[in-house]
């Protein structure tokens, strides 16, 4: 038995969300090792899903964008800016197999504190006083041959399954809730015609069960017949599986082998080929997956054996069987596996596609009204410990097959709430398992099945991996464990990293307004996606957002606003004054309801002067700072055409109001200030 050098950070799977964790660490400096149980790094972004399920580039977080970034550049380096290709890629969301591949490969190997070891079987974990300390890996030839134990600081669980979480003890679930569970509308037992109508049909009672959503691979076909391979009849062919089909075809139900696979295109001629939401034979396999999860390593390679045979057959019934029509047949000859994918594995994706594996029972469970409108909100419920946004329409793939209760229109289990799904924020607590310290698992969530049906978009999956590779760092580096730290802290560093951890649709995400906006809107500070970033802020938003700031780490130092609208420099005799015949404190308010600049800036001073601990601090020091605006003004005697405004055409007590978004960026920029202070005086101790 080995013992490997000691790691820092260890890994175990590396689909998306694991790569996005390995990275996030390594880019820390952490030693970081990433162990995957095949030969093949990526998951499905590598294995046959070229088209990224997210709705939008901007709701993803940055190492996703950084991957579609590479993706775009790649394409218009190749062929042109204006190619065909480069705008099939859709900004890099679309891709060919073997191009993520490369992309992953490159970003993982760039990374010098970063090790990949490759099929590498994990055996046990070692749980001591409830902490997870070590692993068993088994690894059959190579470099790292035979069995080793792993230590490491913290674990992350980056597979499909949450096969580490199980083997910690960790406790999780696998089935469907009831709608009694957690009170979600659209839960348990359900026949959903996906056709734009979502009629909910008889039989859908809402009942939980042990069932779990179809699994199955994507291909990766092409027409292009220089670039095209054949589909050979597989040896386990069983024409009965697919017979219906004939009938449907026969019926008018389908015309052709677009009506039965999702075909739809990727950049190079190929596809990125799916099940077909209206179709009830497709390449979906349901009811053949419930001993996968718990199987041994045998009858996990049996389901996937059957899914591969399912599918292939299924292709050479479309292109060979009689019952269907001539055209029908030469239509789907047309297509074939794409010569230059997946070469090692006879063109064929060597990735099952596990929709849904455990769920783990964490701090936080994410369920269906996560995703959708929050009771009187104009956006979903908002969460303080928002580390990732997720984007994608509430879904799941059947869980039985074809039955006269789906009515040649519906598979039980079957749903798209597309209508209903909002932009959501994600909890730090969903990847934190119950019971087991040093372990984080952001891709096996806490979550229903309905929850999940959202957050298992890959992009989604990639953020919340890199998340829990920067939480790992800061456990690290404060001395606590990952349920442990700091979610401000854990926070600033997503945002400076360029992860969204909040979606608002008038606000820029980048610079510090934008990242300012989305600390304290997952703080609470806006009810609906509009921020209104560019509107002058009134006093009493002004003071709502400091009471805010001062509960939040840094913030306890910050003082109030000037009680007063206008305060004289000292040396400036005030007198004669006869300050109770003066309006009333609050109808001097009413009157000017604007924060403005000068006012704001004598605040400035002051939070200057909290911030060194009551010494006195000189107003241009404090305005050297990044989060002090240099227009912000000290004398509010100025008049406001001695003020540059931001806000160009605005005019009068308006355009010497501070904004929203200024005044947030001042409130973030000195709080990151505060916390730095705080850190570097820990440190000096």
């Amino acid at each position: 038995m080995k013992s490997d050098p000691y790691y820092e950070i260890v890994v175990y799977g590396a689909t998306p969300g694991g790569i996005g964790a390995a990275i996030a660490a390594a880019r820390r400096g952490r030693r970081t090792l990433l162990l995957e149980p095949s030969p093949y790094i990526g998951g499905m972004m590598t294995s046959g899903l070229g088209r990224t399920d997210i709705d939008w580039l901007e709701a993803s977080g940055a190492i996703y964008r950084e991957f579609a970034g590479r993706v775009e550049a790649h394409y218009a380096g190749k062929y042109g800016t204006a190619s065909a290709e480069a705008e099939a890629c859709n900004r890099g969301m679309f891709f060919e197999p073997s191009l993520a591949r490369a992309i992953l490969e490159d970003m993982l190997a760039e990374e010098r504190f970063l090790t990949v070891v490759r099929c590498a079987e994990l055996l046990s974990a070692d749980v001591e006083e409830g902490r997870l300390t070590r692993i068993l890996i088994e690894k059959e030839a190579g470099d790292w041959q035979g069995r080793r134990f792993l230590s490491a600081e913290v674990f992350i669980d980056g597979t499909y399954e949450g096969d580490l979480a199980a083997l910690a003890g960790v406790p999780y679930e696998v089935g469907r809730e009831s709608r009694d569970e957690w009170n979600e509308e659209f839960a348990g037992v359900l026949y959903m015609n996906f056709d734009p109508s979502k009629e909910v049909l008889p039989g859908s009672t809402g009942e939980g069960d042990d069932r779990i959503q179809a699994y199955n691979y994507r291909l990766c076909i092409t027409d292009v017949p220089e670039n095209r391979v054949a589909v050979s009849k597989p040896a386990a062919y069983n024409r009965e599986e697919y017979a219906s089909l004939a009938i449907d075809a026969a019926e008018g139900r389908i015309r052709s082998i677009r009506d039965v696979l999702n075909i739809l295109p990727v950049p190079g001629g190929k596809t990125d080929t799916n099940n077909h939401h209206y179709c009830m034979c497709s390449s979906d396999l349901p009811e053949e997956n419930g001993t996968y999860l718990d199987g041994s390593r045998e009858e996990r390679q049996r389901v996937r054996d059957r899914h591969r045979h399912y599918l292939q057959g299924l292709l050479w019934f479309l292109q060979h069987d009689e019952s269907l029509p001539l055209a029908f047949r030469e239509e789907s000859l047309r297509w074939g596996y794409a010569a230059d994918e997946f070469t090692d594995t006879e063109h064929f994706p060597p990735q099952l596609y596990v929709r849904e594996g455990r769920r783990i029972l964490g701090e936080y469970r994410f369920t269906e009204n996560d995703a959708r409108l929050a009771p009187g909100f104009g956006r979903t419920p908002i969460h303080a410990d928002s580390v990732a946004v997720g984007a994608y329409a509430i879904d799941s793939h059947a869980t039985r097959k074809r039955e006269a209760a789906g009515q040649n229109a519906a598979l039980e289990g079957f749903l798209g709430l597309g209508w209903l799904t909002e932009v959501y924020q994600i909890p730090y607590g969903v990847m934190l398992p119950l019971g087991v310290e040093g372990l984080l698992v952001p891709v096996a969530v806490s979550a229903t099945h309905m929850g999940l049906g959202t957050i298992r978009m890959e992009p989604c999956w990639m953020q919340l991996g890199y998340a829990a590779g920067a939480a790992a760092d800061l456990a690290i580096r404060s001395a606590a464990s990952p349920r442990g730290i700091s979610i401000d802290a854990l926070q600033d560093e997503l945002l400076a990293a360029d992860q969204l951890i909040g979606f608002y649709r008038d606000t820029d995400a980048s610079g510090l307004m934008g990242k300012a906006i989305q600390y304290f809107g997952a703080k609470g500070a806006f009810r609906s996606y509009e921020a209104e970033p560019d509107q002058a802020v009134t006093v009493e938003q002004a003071s709502a957002l400091l009471a805010l700031a001062r509960l939040l780490p840094g913030g306890a130092r910050f003082p109030a606003l000037p009680a007063a609208g206008t305060i004289l420099p000292a040396g400036t005799d005030m007198g004669p004054r006869l300050p109770r015949e003066e309006p009333s404190p609050a109808a001097y308010w009413q009157q000017h309801p604007l924060l403005a600049q000068g006012h704001a800036g004598r605040w400035l001073q002051a939070a200057g002067r909290a911030l060194a601990g009551g010494a006195a601090r000189s107003g241009a020091a404090l305005a050297s700072h990044p989060a002090a605006a240099d227009w912000l003004r000290t004398d509010s005697a100025a008049s406001a055409e001695d003020r540059p405004s931001p806000m160009g055409s605005r005019t009068g007590e308006a355009a010497a109001a501070v904004t929203v978004g200024e005044w947030c960026g001042l409130l973030y920029g000195l709080l990151l200030e505060s916390r730095r202070q705080a850190g570097a005086r820990a440190g000096g101790r």
